[in-house]
């Protein structure tokens, strides 16, 4: 019904979010929620903006059941809560390379990201784990994490998808909100939607979300001159 009542209020028409859910709920357009089980408790915000940024794929029919489906690639400051996103066609080394320079670019390196297993960021194959420790490496790394290391960003594995509960939840979001404005905006594209992402949307649901970080310090930092970001976020073979 929020989301309802905020479309609307873009064509000057003003509907009270109480009366618009009641209006929904006759029509049968809202389900009761389900009720969902508490995990654990949840894990305590970071105070600092750039302090910790979790990223996360989301594959969704995203421009309806007709279209392939597509990756949205999400960021999420967990002190501020605001979100960067980008669609791509596969969730891979590359386009996570992709996203994460765009954001660099735009906001400075972070100090750490939180992420799940994915074999982007982890190395899952026990072979290969088993042949690094011979070799006296405590942890192998991806092409991902070599980047990282590189560029003194800590990478953090998420035990589980509740552990990433922000960007779940952030991910939850999209899958609501920006589908229904995708779907009545006539957008199928990943070009189209990257477009109204950095014109439109992203903007006004950090508007909604954002929190205020109970620190005022942005701990951002810039590439370091020597440094390439480019030469750094690529496949690098010997």
């Amino acid at each position: 019904a929020s989301h309802a009542a905020d479309f609307l209020a873009k064509d000057q028409l003003k509907v009270p979010r109480n009366t618009l859910w009641r209006w929904l709920k006759a029509a049968g357009l809202i389900a009761n929620p389900r009720k969902v089980k508490q995990h654990r408790r949840r894990r305590i915000r970071r105070s600092c903006v750039g302090e910790l940024l979790q990223m996360d794929g989301s594959t969704h029919a995203w421009f309806g059941p007709e279209v392939p489906a597509c990756v949205l690639f999400v960021m999420i400051d967990d002190a501020s809560s605001r979100v960067f996103a980008r669609f791509y066609a596969t969730e891979d080394t590359t386009t996570a390379f992709d996203l994460f320079g765009r954001y660099v670019r735009r906001f400075g390196l972070p100090l750490a990201l939180y992420v799940d297993r994915d074999s982007i960021y982890k190395v899952n194959d026990q072979e290969a784990r088993q042949q690094a420790r011979e070799r006296g490496q405590n942890e192998p790394l991806t092409q991902f994490g070599r980047a990282m290391k590189s560029l003194g960003v800590q990478v953090i594995a998420a035990n589980s998808p509740q552990a990433k509960g922000r960007v779940e939840r952030v991910n939850r979001t999209f899958q609501d909100r920006l589908v229904k404005e995708l779907r009545l905006l006539g957008i199928t594209t990943i070009e189209q939607a990257n477009a109204y992402l950095e014109k439109t949307f992203l903007s006004s649901l950090n508007e909604l979300i954002s929190k205020t970080p109970s620190a005022g310090v942005n701990l951002h930092r810039a590439v370091p001159r020597e440094i390439r970001l480019e030469d750094v976020l690529c496949h690098q073979e010997p």
